[in-house]
């Protein structure tokens, strides 16, 4: 779990490093820039098109991760739209409220002590 945490610590700090460097460079308005890449159907728009899905992928597991609640879905909607800027640090808080366990970061609020105590496994 160490690991994770300081790969999640560094891919924050970079994310926002990378950020910071692309926002110098070419503004802010990276609407424009994912959508254009996205309807020139080249290889930029192929990898965007992945990106895309995964980070709906990643918001539907932290949407249910936090039971489908209002807070979940003000998350999810984080994740699509900050990317690794909100995804990382919130991974690394959760693996630290879950006390290093990962079947309580992966199941949020659908882990329950009864886990513990039974053949959860199934």
């Amino acid at each position: 779990m160490n690991f994770l945490r300081v790969f999640l610590l560094f891919s924050t700090v970079l994310i926002y490093s990378m950020t910071l460097i692309a926002s110098l460079s070419d503004g802010i308005n990276w609407p424009s820039v994912a959508t254009n890449d996205l309807i020139a159907f080249n290889w930029r728009s192929q990898f965007d098109t992945d990106f895309l899905i995964y980070l709906l992928l990643g918001a539907t597991w932290i949407t249910w991760r936090e039971g489908f609640t209002a807070k979940g879905h003000y998350y999810a909607f984080l994740s699509v739209f900050l990317g690794g800027m909100f995804s990382f640090p919130y991974l690394l808080l959760a693996t630290f409220k879950a006390d290093g366990d990962p079947r309580k970061v992966l199941l949020g609020i659908h882990f329950t002590r009864s886990c513990d105590e039974v053949d959860c496994d199934r």
